[in-house]
């Protein structure tokens, strides 16, 4: 028999805040990039939100093993083969990008602003792969439903994606109340990439089938279907398109796709233990 990892509510918050961390991260580098002057504020929000949310995972990371050296030691050598040894040098890059662009952003100057943004769009890689390599690496154990979840990693992707574009929502409602274009269209793309999430969600449980049992029945059946698919998604989603023109559902909006954000890593990983 195989024995399952006792992870624990440390895990949980990680996988949590490195989706938000990575998804902020790649959000801010699409606004820096792509977007107008009118854009900055977003990508000034998602770049600082990403900092703290990277620090939180590497401290998540140390308190979990036990012993502080053991994670020096993970940067010490890089192990290709070694999951963890990926995680923390995967966290350890994105970290130093992120404290960059963190920096750059209180500049207003030419040369800041092009080295701001060349720099960001070789970190969002590295957002990138903190929101998507925990759903990866646990499609890559051998344990049942984990390795039959083959769209694991794409489905965290997705929900790092709507996470941190929620959270920078929420950070910019709770900083201006209004966020002027920039909030409209970080809310626009948040409706979008729950859409997205909600397809994926599907299709990762009509691949799974009855291998997805132990999170669509059971002990964690409420929360899937009401904390992740209702309160997460669907009324969110409800939400956004009916009462957009209501300030505060931007806020309750948000909140509720942080809570299925979190509802999604908590079923997932609470699926294996005993």
């Amino acid at each position: 028999m195989l024995k399952a990892p006792h992870w624990e509510m440390l895990i949980v918050w990680y996988f949590f805040l490195g989706g938000i961390a990575g998804g902020a991260y790649f959000t801010a580098a699409i606004a820096d990039n792509f977007g107008s002057a009118r854009d900055r504020a977003v990508a000034k929000v998602g770049y600082l939100l990403s900092l703290p949310l990277a620090a939180a995972c590497g401290i998540l990371l140390i308190v979990d093993l036990g012993v502080p050296t053991r994670f020096l030691n993970m940067l010490g050598t890089f192990k290709f083969w070694d999951p963890m040894s990926i995680g923390a040098w995967g966290i350890g890059i994105f970290g130093l990008f992120s404290l960059g662009s963190s920096v750059l952003s209180f500049s207003s100057s030419a040369r800041a602003l092009a080295l701001r943004r060349k720099g960001s769009l070789v970190g969002s890689i590295f957002g990138f792969f903190l929101a998507a390599y925990t759903g990866v690496l646990l499609s890559n154990t051998a344990l049942p439903f984990w390795s039959d979840a083959r769209l694991m990693g794409a489905l965290f992707l997705a929900s790092g994606a709507s996470t941190g574009l929620a959270a920078i929502s929420l950070l910019m409602w709770l900083g201006s109340g209004s966020g002027g274009e920039g909030l409209a269209k970080v809310k626009r793309a948040d409706r979008y990439s729950m859409i997205i999430e909600l397809v994926l969600l599907a299709v990762f449980l009509g691949l799974l089938g009855s291998a997805a049992q132990p999170i669509t029945t059971g002990r964690l059946a409420p929360l899937f279907w009401g904390g992740l698919v209702g309160v997460g998604l669907v009324i969110p989603l409800l939400l956004e398109l009916v009462g957009r023109r209501v300030k505060a559902v931007a806020a309750i909006a948000a909140v509720l796709v942080l809570v299925g954000g979190f509802v999604l890593r908590y079923v997932v990983v609470m699926s294996v233990q005993t």
